[in-house]
């Protein structure tokens, strides 16, 4: 900050150049579009590989299983009750908009627990330890199985990867209105 308390001209993250903007912009969208399609890519890899679908729910069930023993009770109770919540919303049974505001903030809270919980069954340097190289594990054979059942899979993963630390490098330089990395 200058005397005075007004940022100088040019100061990094609070603007930048029309054109910088829009590559950034372009760069969020082929990422939103990269990961919708090795989204559904992974489905059906879970999907015709039940091994790997196990392995994950396993590993779902080790962060749930932690998140209640650090002391947050109904963990799955309320993850089912957040996933009725997009159910009801996209088939349209939460029509009534006071209803579907009043259940979208009570659904906010509820999420914000949960997150919460888990960052505290992380904290757990043993389980985090285990859990997180299973976790590795998992992805690299879904990777695996992904470019298995699709060459582009890999393709797509090294787009992400080069996308991401565009925006993080542009972001360090003043490019992009984040925090630098």
């Amino acid at each position: 900050m200058s005397e005075g308390g007004q940022a100088p001209q040019g100061a990094p993250g609070m603007q930048q150049d029309p054109q910088a903007a829009e590559q950034q912009m372009q760069a969020q969208q082929r990422m939103q579009e990269i990961h919708q399609e090795l989204g559904e890519l992974q489905q059906e890899t879970m999907a015709e590989n039940p091994e790997l679908e196990e392995r994950a729910n396993e590993l779902d069930d080790r962060l749930l299983d932690q998140m209640e023993e650090v002391g947050y009770e109904n963990v799955r109770e309320d993850i089912a009750r957040l996933e009725e919540t997009i159910q009801q919303l996209e088939d349209g049974t939460l029509a009534d908009q006071d209803d579907a505001e009043a259940r979208l903030q009570e659904d906010r809270e509820l999420q914000m627990r949960l997150q919460q919980a888990q960052q505290e069954a992380m904290q757990d340097q043993d389980f985090m330890q285990g859990w997180e190289q299973d976790r590795q594990e998992l992805e690299q054979d879904l990777i695996s199985a992904m470019e298995e059942k699709s060459p582009r899979a890999g393709e797509l993963i090294d787009e992400l990867r080069q996308l991401q630390a565009e925006m993080q490098q542009g972001q360090g330089m003043g490019g992009g209105g984040g925090m630098p990395q």
